[in-house]
């Protein structure tokens, strides 16, 4: 009987909308302070600040879902008309979405960029490639949005959908070298056929160092001093030869060299070997190997192979060359050099003689 006030109260529309809108603030109150005070204690414990930020961003949404849950209720409690009850229902959903949509944006932010500091050697989503995949799930997350929203002002999906799907089309036909040298970027930063600071050599014989590996393109500083500015689509459908990559940070190269016939070839490989040995930038620890490679139309011919670092390819072979030169002069080996002989078996008598 103590109960049968309350239920006369609550049969009143508008004392029990008042009471479902207040109980609404107070539930959601309660959420904020108790259920994500309690996960944020819990969070504060991690060694990573990701989960923290992560329940900061969620706890606007989540207090505001819970609020206009209840105002719903309370217009509901009211008794309005149907088209009234339809029209609140759909704008308190619309702010719904509007806070859960800035709140997700910003959440895939930070789990994208803490996602792409993390130490690895390679994988899709790294510090170059975070503004594409950033603009993917706020493109995403927005569509999303804004379909729900639609639906919950009944709007036609369909006709939309269909009118995007044509708009895609035209962007799609109208960007698509663009669209190739981001998804060709993409795949360079995943596969890792070089990295920063790598030195390189293309099909075409360009050579030099990264020095960035952009979404739309890449970046090398060649020998001259230049840097280009190489299309990654044209990139990726190059061979490319590095010289940084492999279990060390060093190459082999080889200078050819050749002596006349019947010179002493023992005498020669140790000259040519000492002679390497001297070279600077050099590797100390590895020897320089000699190969009798071919006997040559006026020569025998002698691959001198040494192991450098990249950076030094250009001095390294020049001066392989030079201290080759002057090394097998100073001992007294010939050099050959094609040369031919004209013979002349008669010469024609002159005209009037």
């Amino acid at each position: 009987m103590s109960w049968e006030w309350a239920t006369d109260v609550w049969r009143i529309g508008w004392a029990s909308a008042l009471i479902v809108a207040v109980g609404s603030i107070l539930v959601a109150w309660i959420v904020e302070v108790a259920i994500i005070g309690i996960l944020r204690r819990i969070a504060s414990r991690t060694a990573s600040d990701l989960d923290d930020k992560v329940l900061e961003l969620l706890k606007r949404p989540i207090y505001v879902s819970v609020l206009l849950f209840g105002f719903d209720w309370s217009l509901h409690r009211l008794g309005p008309h149907d088209n009234v009850a339809r029209l609140g229902r759909a704008a308190l959903v619309t702010v719904a979405i509007a806070f859960w949509t800035v709140a997700l944006m910003r959440l895939s932010r930070v789990v994208l960029r803490a996602a792409s500091q993390r130490k690895r050697v390679s994988g899709i989503l790294q510090a170059q490639t975070l503004p594409l995949f950033d603009i993917l799930v706020k493109t995403g997350v927005m569509a999303a949005a804004i379909y729900m929203t639609m639906v919950a002002w009944h709007i036609n999906v369909g006709a939309w959908l269909a009118s995007a799907g044509v708009v895609g089309v035209a962007v799609g036909l109208a960007a698509q070298d663009s669209l190739a040298n981001y998804f060709a970027g993409v795949f360079i930063i995943a596969d890792a056929p070089y990295k920063l600071h790598d030195i390189i050599t293309l099909s075409d014989g360009t050579r030099g160092r990264v020095t960035d590996i952009g979404l739309r393109s890449t970046r090398i500083h060649t020998k001259d001093g230049v840097e280009i500015n190489i299309p990654n689509s044209v990139l990726g459908s190059m061979q490319i030869e590095n010289r940084s990559a492999g279990p060390g940070a060093e190459e082999r190269i080889s200078v050819e060299v050749g002596v006349a016939y019947g010179s002493d070839m023992a005498a020669v490989i140790e000259v040519l070997r000492e002679t390497a040995k001297r070279v600077d930038n050099v590797h100390a620890d590895r020897e320089p190997e000699i190969y009798f490679k071919a006997f040559g139309a006026s020569s025998l011919d002698l691959d001198v192979k040494v192991w450098i670092r990249p950076i030094h390819f250009e001095q390294v072979r020049h001066d392989l060359h030079s201290k080759i030169y002057d090394a097998l002069n100073e001992a007294g080996i010939e050099i050959p050099f094609p040369q031919q002989d004209v013979h002349v078996k008669e010469i024609p008598a002159a005209a009037g003689v």
